[in-house]
């Protein structure tokens, strides 16, 4: 993830026009291309070799990080690398640009377009908002909002913002406000407040626009030229906080109580259990079944049926017969599933899978304990960080172990909440998942940290490596 080399990067990118950074070397791709995510494990790559020259835009100010790469355009970037490193002065002829359109068929067509395009962005910049939503409380007081420059810095440029009242009310619920943002000459990146106005009614979540018009200097615009600003209301629970997680019904969600499941090839019978969370209302069933993996019949037992649940019952369990050979085939694994939910329930993971463990190749115990990944990544708008902790060398008996956040760069509170709590293994269960809320800001950051620890396990489990993480918050 983040200790991914240039090189590394530079496989994956698609080259375009030559852009004039205004950043610098260590500046962000995000201020210079829209399509960049803000935080990106990228983001700093791109706009440091932006800033060399060694990678560039298309004609409409993007940057397109997720397009294949030609051979082509690898040669080129090659040796634009190679000129940087050796201090090179590199021919206009090798700077120009490579378009990865698939229709461009031959090279006079493609070296045409490339000179084209490569001076239809101004050297001005063009300017957009650093996001397309915004998001506020109705009792913060204000929001800020952040203008940039991208694909160029000379000379000076303003632009008119003017407020738009959708949903919310002008004078209302925001102060009507209207100015010139003005950028001199190199500056990439500018902003400005907008007044938000507390009121008593319960009207829950509003929105009012921001649009852009009037750029001076030369400049030109990019997606996105406009903006939503979403108030939160005090007043009403907010169903579009991005913290909230959506609600199952009433009747209940059913998904296995783990991501895997593992038996020893000498235990008669596995124990697979179904829970049913979010709601227990009424009379529900949902049928359950199972496929080979590498597992064969000789192997197990495959079945099939139905879990029925009564009104307030929130955990079912099925059998596997496993069946003990002498061969020395290594561990076998089953796929299962669920589904046909009755009553007005719903399946939410509605697959898991069976480890069966060779008795002539490993012993099988209670476990050792480790977190999935040494880093996991998550965006600011997906509401939540999923952490996996994996349980390896056997699934005997019931084991536990914490886990907690710790601060790093990020804050609890403010951009996650925080976490500390027992994760227990019941007897078979091999993986399971630990659930980060993580909370939306207004400002844009870069990206944050959380430390994540295993510690303290019990049940004769042990603790391995990795015991420690790092959550990356974009």
């Amino acid at each position: 993830m983040k200790k991914l080399s240039t090189l590394l990067f530079i496989s994956g990118l698609t080259t375009g026009v030559l852009v004039t950074s205004a950043i610098g070397q260590g500046g962000l791709g995000s201020l210079i291309f829209p399509d960049v995510p803000v935080g990106s494990y990228y983001d700093a790559s791109i706009g440091e070799m932006a800033s060399l020259g060694i990678i560039t835009g298309f004609a409409d100010g993007t940057f397109k990080p997720n397009d294949p790469l030609s051979r082509g355009q690898a040669a080129v970037l090659m040796k634009r690398l190679r000129d940087e490193i050796k201090g090179i002065t590199s021919s206009s002829s090798s700077r120009s640009s490579v378009s990865s359109s698939s229709s461009s068929s031959s090279s006079s067509s493609s070296s045409t377009s490339s000179s084209s395009s490569s001076s239809s962005i101004p050297s001005s910049g063009l300017v957009r908002f650093t996001a397309s939503q915004y998001r506020v409380n109705e009792d913060a007081g204000t929001v800020t909002v952040t203008l940039v420059r991208a694909a160029g810095n000379r000379g000076v440029v303003t632009v008119d913002y003017t407020l738009v009242a959708d949903s919310a009310t002008e004078d209302e619920d925001y102060e009507k406000q209207e100015g010139t943002v003005r950028f001199d000459s190199g500056v990439t990146s500018a902003r400005f407040d907008l007044a938000i106005l507390d009121d008593q009614d319960q009207e829950g979540d509003e929105t009012f626009k921001i649009t852009l018009d009037n750029i001076t200097g030369g400049a030109g615009r990019t997606t996105p030229d406009e903006a939503t600003i979403l108030i939160n209301d005090d007043e009403t629970a907010s169903s579009s906080s991005s913290s909230s997680v959506a609600d199952g019904p009433e009747e209940g969600t059913f998904k296995f109580s783990a991501l895997d499941f593992a038996a020893s090839e000498e235990i008669d019978t596995a124990t697979i259990r179904v829970v049913r969370t979010g709601g227990d209302t009424g009379s529900v069933s949902v049928n359950y079944g199972m496929t080979n993996g590498t597992a064969r019949s000789s192997n197990y037992n495959s079945t099939s049926g139905v879990l029925n649940f009564s009104g307030g019952e929130t955990e079912k369990t099925f059998t596997i017969t496993i069946l003990d050979n002498s061969d020395m085939g290594g561990n076998k694994t089953v796929n299962l599933s669920l589904s046909n939910p009755t009553g007005g329930a719903e399946i939410g993971d509605s697959t898991a899978l069976l480890t069966i463990y060779d008795d002539e190749n490993s012993s099988f115990g209670s476990g050792s304990l480790k977190l999935s990944h040494t880093e996991f990544e998550v965006l600011e708008s997906d509401g939540e960080a999923i952490i996996t902790i994996k349980r390896l060398g056997g699934a005997m008996g019931e084991v536990s172990v914490k886990f907690k956040t710790i601060s790093n760069t990020a804050t609890a509170g403010s951009d996650y909440e925080n976490v500390d709590e027992i994760i227990v293994f019941k007897d078979g269960e091999a993986s399971k998942t630990v659930i980060i809320p993580v909370l939306k800001d207004l400002v844009s950051d870069g990206g944050e940290s959380v430390n994540l620890r295993l510690q303290d396990p019990t049940g004769g489990a042990t603790i391995i490596t990795p015991s420690t993480a790092i959550l990356y918050i974009y």
